[in-house]
């Protein structure tokens, strides 16, 4: 294996690692570590050229780093629209919101 592979397969371990740290220390309410962690989450990424997985990507928040876990720092809801729906993530605490649409079958938009 090349050496650039092997120090991106090193940096997303790192990354996952520090993300599942990030959520531990925010359900124990440390938001100060739970926030470096974050902040290392993304210089790793920048400095590996390194894509975090989905799940880290929209696992906190872009405004204070925090991460967003339902019913602690964030909160959940879903907007019904005529086509499309969306999910709508809000940050509990800075009020940073973000919307995700719910995809659509074709079958779906060809009954309307």
């Amino acid at each position: 294996m090349s050496r650039r592979i092997v120090l991106k397969d090193l940096a997303l371990q790192r990354i996952r690692y520090l993300y599942r740290l990030a959520v531990e220390e925010t359900r124990r309410a440390r938001y100060d570590l739970a926030r470096r962690y974050v902040e290392l989450i993304i210089k790793y990424g920048h400095k590996a050229r390194v894509k975090p997985p989905k799940y880290i990507r929209r696992g906190y928040c872009r405004r204070c780093k925090i991460p967003l876990i339902p019913g602690l720092t964030s909160r959940i809801r879903i907007q019904s629209e005529g086509r499309g729906s969306r999910v709508v993530v809000t940050c509990l605490l800075c009020g940073w919101k973000r919307r995700y649409m719910i995809k659509v079958s074709r079958k779906k938009l060809r009954r309307e």
